[in-house]
């Protein structure tokens, strides 16, 4: 019973709180936009002068009496022999409204009452063959026409009502096409900007974030009003609490990668220390297998380090030892050791331009950057790998080789720590997949940047931007 009772509850929610909800805000601001545009038309309606006339059918009692009116002038002139001028001023008549007999010709037309001049009585001639219509006019109001037959002539009689408001829909139809569709197009614009920007704000919000997030930065949230109680609302708080624990989760990870690497570096030390003691008490047949646990040793002990640079350098607790100095000197040196490294691969490396400029920078970080750089392209190139070295508003290095390249969707994966283009985990082929890592966390801690492109003829290019010391 409890259990219906909540069901009920929570599915008639939305009757307690109906601003809490999408559907009701889109509900609202569409009565808002048909209100606003009524009010513009019924505003603009009372202000704008209308040129224009519009008539419809005339039926009931002010039919009835307008015609009474016609027989009594037509039955009184003729029974009587008096002249219309003097029925339309007798009392009985001139307490009505103005009353205008149209003739034929305008000058023989009459009227109970002095016409104002503003009032074109001359608008109401194409009624004349039809039958009695209410006539609406800017200036006034009109009832007609009957005609009426006497010994002066033919007539038409017209019920005159001045300075009277057409009625609310007349006005509506008797303002132009073009000025019912702009007010209509201006008004629906604007509230459904205003009504947009509400709705679509969180959105844009949510997007910047998510790209933001997706990109690597953790610290990424929405801004999401904690006063917006809908359906964005809700989905916006969803989203930071997902990218809280998203960013607690990485964070735990590289720190327990962080512990546990410098963790090891004890127990390794150890291991090198016993094994140099091994080497020396052990005889030759031994020493192939202490040379290999040796070995091995000093690859772990590297690779460890390396962890521990990447992990300090994506926590941004790397200290870094900021000197300006020239750049060109830093790559000359990396050079050196790339030719003979490639060399020793039958592999050549063609330089293009300098950078003699001075920069602030971490010497061992940088050169630690492109040297792993150009170790990767000197390992995958086929015969040469090309280095373009110019400055401008900033430093541009592109380090190139000929080889395969590398799948587009693996692009974006290669400077993620331990990730491996091949599928063998064997570090012949593969690496630690630290290296990449290491030159984008050093890169970007010097405000720089690294992208990496596949050439057209094959191949992948790793382009540096680092900016340039401001004088």
């Amino acid at each position: 019973m409890s259990l219906s009772k909540a069901n009920k509850s929570t599915y008639f929610a939305w009757l307690k709180h109906p601003g809490h909800y999408l559907f009701f805000k889109v509900f609202i601001w569409f009565w808002l936009t048909i209100i606003g545009t009524v009010a513009a038309l019924i505003f603009l309606s009372n202000i704008t002068a209308i040129n224009a006339v519009s008539n419809e059918p005339l039926y009931g009692p002010m039919k009835k009496n307008l015609i009474y009116t016609a027989k009594s002038i037509e039955r009184t002139a003729i029974k009587h022999k008096r002249s219309l001028s003097e029925v339309l001023v007798h009392p009985r008549l001139s307490k009505r409204k103005l009353l205008y007999l149209s003739a034929a010709q305008s000058e023989d037309s009459l009227s109970s009452k002095e016409v104002p001049e503003s009032i074109d009585l001359s608008l109401l001639n194409f009624t004349q063959n039809m039958s009695p219509q209410i006539i609406f006019t800017e200036k006034y109001q009109a009832f007609g026409p009957v005609n009426i037959n006497v010994p002066e002539g033919s007539f038409y009689l017209y019920e005159i009502d001045i300075n009277h408001q057409p009625p609310l829909i007349m006005r509506f139809k008797l303002m132009p096409n073009w000025m019912k569709i702009v007010i209509a197009i201006v008004a629906s614009l604007i509230l459904s900007f205003v009504f947009s920007r509400n709705l679509i704000a969180p959105i844009n919000s949510l997007k910047k974030a998510a790209i933001k997030l997706s990109a690597g930065n953790l610290s990424a949230r929405a801004d999401i009003s904690v006063n917006r109680k809908d359906e964005l609302g809700i989905l916006g708080r969803d989203f930071n609490s997902m990218a809280n624990q998203l960013e607690l989760l990485i964070s735990s990870q590289k720190r327990l990668l962080a512990d546990i690497s410098h963790e090891l570096r004890s127990p390794l030390t150890r291991l090198k220390m016993a094994t140099g003691l091994a080497q020396m008490q052990a005889n030759d047949a031994s020493q192939s297998y202490l040379l290999r646990i040796e070995k091995e040793a000093n690859q772990l002990d590297k690779m460890i380090a390396d962890v521990l640079q990447v992990s300090r350098l994506e926590a941004k607790s790397q200290a870094l030892s900021l000197q300006k100095q020239s750049l060109q000197i830093i790559v000359d040196h990396v050079i050196n050791d790339a030719q003979f490294e490639a060399k020793q691969n039958n592999k050549q490396l063609n330089i293009v331009g300098a950078v003699d400029v001075n920069i602030n920078c971490d010497e061992g970080l940088i050169a630690s950057a492109l040297e792993n750089l150009l170790r990767n392209a000197i390992k995958y190139a086929n015969n040469t790998i090309s280095i373009t070295l110019k400055h401008a508003d900033a430093i541009y290095i592109e380090i190139c080789d000929d080889g395969s390249g590398v799948p587009d969707d693996q692009l974006s994966k290669l400077c993620e720590p331990f990730f491996r283009q091949s599928d063998a985990r064997d570090r012949v082929s593969g690496g630690t997949g630290l290296g990449l890592a290491i030159a984008k966390n050093a890169i970007t801690a010097h405000g720089g940047s690294l992208v990496l492109s596949n050439k057209e003829l094959g191949g992948l290019c790793a382009n540096i931007t680092l900016p340039l010391i401001k004088e």
